[in-house]
């Protein structure tokens, strides 16, 4: 594609599933022909996320050339209308700017991924908890990069990586004082604005992983990506990459959509069990795959990739070399828990708790987070379903940390603006200069807390446990989010069962139809159940059990006694299937033989005697009611003698 759409002129074309057909510098392909590069493949973008959305397969290697495009594409345009031979001619506005700065900034674009681990980020997670904090994906890219220059040929020199790993950075060094010397000369910042902004955020690398990881995983997200690539939208003033005023709207959608992302899958809290789960999998696996001892060299590190939990899975297979009890011991513990992520038998969430905005506001979070602990969580437990209590190893402490790069500040106020293109000064806008609602802090800590069993009694614990700590330490007014529907508790030999601690109402036709009969004619007085108050509807004749109050399942708890055939309710019956009631004559009205049967002896029930008192044994049954035709069901519920209770 041509320089007019700020893509290469390479030979080589890629279709890609975002940016569409594209082309890169020769200089990019190859570096990207080789195995170090290619070893991205093998990365998924998003780690584990796959296992919850099925569409995010996508890897480093795709991000990487498109994050490689953009940054082109941007670092040329400026090129074009401010640096080089037009930078004198620029009207006052010309940068410091040449054709090898592009290159520069390109190769950093497509290099800046090259030092991740295995499962991406949580790859950092699991070498926190084996106490290696210093380890910086960033580094370890510039390293390998020195690794590409050194053994393959490409169109890089020795003197040009610390420019490259310096603009993946994202930080210029500082110049010697007073000299003015070093790698980048003076006027030269706005660079290092591009791939990796330090500065305020707007990026490249932002842009391409929200708007690929949002179109893989299906979440829509509300930024205009492309726009924020336009060269009549952007330009460099006073050493910094400036927007034109409209475009404000369009940078708070990026920092929105990268807050959504966050909410909605990198923190989503199953992919976070997954993460956990793939975490406590290679610190189980560690003594035998000696993960940490692959860290130092480059070309021992480009050996790890995605494929580490395949390994885990099927290592007697592929390593029939002989284990001590360690590795034997390690081994069997990793590939259990591999063997519940692919079972789907993840750890289970207990509850989350957000963390006062006021608290974030004056910083006080941040000296009490160090309570956040299993152990200390564990210790808030006071319930008896876990014998011996809860334990520190049966619980997961997890803090989310989601804002918009700039912890509670906008980070949309450090842009810089310009009114058209022509402006030579640049301004920044204020939260009071906003139309619309803006938060008064852009930042909230999520703290979550999950186990490593299956029972719900340890999810109850755990909630109960987190909901302690937090009246502990934010008040008893502290809230946690809306608590997880229990899961239904098997029955024995039988499919689940409702809760027994949940009442159910369960209305029959019969039951209604006596309600809406009983409230279209006058009412004499009203039944009552034994030891209840009044029931409109309920059942009048001897021996029915069409009582209101039979049918709910905290009444279901009594005895039926049977006479002539129909069980006469002592209170409440007690039965799996509910009540089927029998529609009753209405108040005033008896059952009356009309073809020679007899009728019921006594007509309808005394009120005061309640249900079922008083009842006699039936004749025949009779035809029809006075006045009115008898159903079909009636007739046959009541012929039948058989009445469920």
């Amino acid at each position: 594609m041509g320089d007019s759409d700020g893509d290469g002129d390479g030979t080589t074309i890629f279709t890609d599933t975002v940016d569409g057909t594209f082309s890169l510098q020769s200089y990019c392909i190859k570096v990207i022909d080789t195995p170090a590069f290619q070893r991205l493949r093998g990365l998924s973008q998003l780690g584990v996320t796959k296992y919850v959305f099925p569409g995010a397969v996508h890897s480093r290697f795709e991000h990487s050339l498109g994050t490689a495009r953009k940054s082109y594409k941007i670092a040329r345009n400026i090129f074009k209308q401010q640096g080089g031979e037009r930078a004198a001619a620029a009207d006052g506005v010309g940068v410091d700017m040449d054709e090898e700065d592009v290159k520069f900034v390109t190769l950093a674009g497509l290099t800046h991924d090259l030092g991740h681990g295995p499962l991406s980020h949580p790859f950092e997670n699991f070498l926190k908890r084996l106490g290696i904090t210093h380890w910086r994906h960033e580094h370890m890219s510039g390293r390998i990069l020195d690794y590409i220059v050194t053994n393959y040929d490409v169109d890089i020199t020795r003197s040009d990586i610390p420019r490259i790993t310096q603009l993946i950075h994202g930080l210029p060094p500082e110049h010697r004082q007073g000299a003015g010397v070093g790698l980048w000369r003076p006027g030269r910042r706005f660079l290092f604005d591009i791939v990796a902004n330090k500065r305020n955020g707007v990026d490249v690398d932002k842009v391409d992983y929200l708007q690929r990881d949002a179109t893989m995983c299906g979440v829509k997200v509300g930024c205009d990506f492309d726009r924020l690539l336009k060269k009549r939208f952007i330009k460099v003033i006073d050493d910094e990459v400036c927007y034109h005023w409209s475009e404000y709207p369009n940078i708070l959608d990026l920092f929105r959509a990268r807050e959504a992302m966050h909410r909605k899958v990198y923190t989503n809290r199953k992919c976070k069990a997954v993460e956990l789960m793939a975490v406590d999998a290679l610190v189980a696996a560690e003594p035998l795959l000696r993960i940490t001892e692959r860290l130092d060299e480059p070309g021992d590190f480009i050996s790890l990739d995605d494929s580490l939990l395949r390994t885990i899975e099927t290592y007697e297979k592929n390593y029939r070399s002989k284990l001590n009890d360690v590795e034997e011991k390690a081994l069997t513990k990793a590939q259990e828990i591999v063997r519940l992520i692919r079972t789907r038998k993840l750890y289970r969430f207990g509850n989350q708790f957000t963390v006062p905005p006021e608290y974030l506001a004056d910083s006080r979070w941040e000296s009490m987070k160090r309570h956040f602990t299993p152990a200390e969580v564990a210790s808030c437990y006071g319930g008896s379903d876990i014998p011996g209590g809860l334990q520190p190893d049966d619980i997961i402490c997890d803090e989310n940390k989601i804002d918009h790069t700039m912890g509670g500040a906008n980070p949309a106020e450090r842009v810089g603006f310009f009114r058209n293109y022509s402006s030579r000064e640049k301004y920044y806008i204020g939260q009071h200069q906003v139309v619309g609602i803006m938060p008064h802090l852009f930042q909230e800590r999520v703290l979550r807390v999950f186990t490593r069993h299956q029972e719900e009694r340890y999810v109850r614990a755990i909630e109960e446990a987190l909901r302690n700590w937090c009246d502990q330490r934010f008040g008893s007014a502290a809230q946690l989010a809306t608590p997880v529907r229990p899961r239904r508790q098997q029955s024995a030999g039988s499919g689940a069962a409702a809760p027994s601690d949940v009442p159910q109402l369960v209305f029959t036709r019969e039951v209604l139809i006596n309600q809406l009969t009983d409230g279209m004619r006058p009412q004499g007085p009203a039944a009552r159940v034994q030891g209840g108050p009044p029931m409109a509807g309920a059942a009048r004749g001897g021996g029915g059990c069409g009582a209101l109050g039979s049918v709910s399942n905290s009444m279901r708890e009594g005895s039926c006694s049977h006479s002539g055939g129909h069980a006469a309710t002592t209170g409440t019956a007690s039965e799996s299937t509910p009540v089927r009631a029998v529609l009753q004559p209405a108040p005033g009205r008896s059952w009356v033989p009309t073809d020679g049967a007899t009728a019921t002896a006594g007509g309808n029930a005394a009120a005061g005697g309640g249900v079922g008192a008083g009842s006699e044994d039936r004749a025949a049954a009779p035809r029809g009611l006075v006045g009115e035709q008898e159903s079909g069901r009636v007739k046959r519920q009541r012929t039948s003698g058989r009445h469920a209770c």
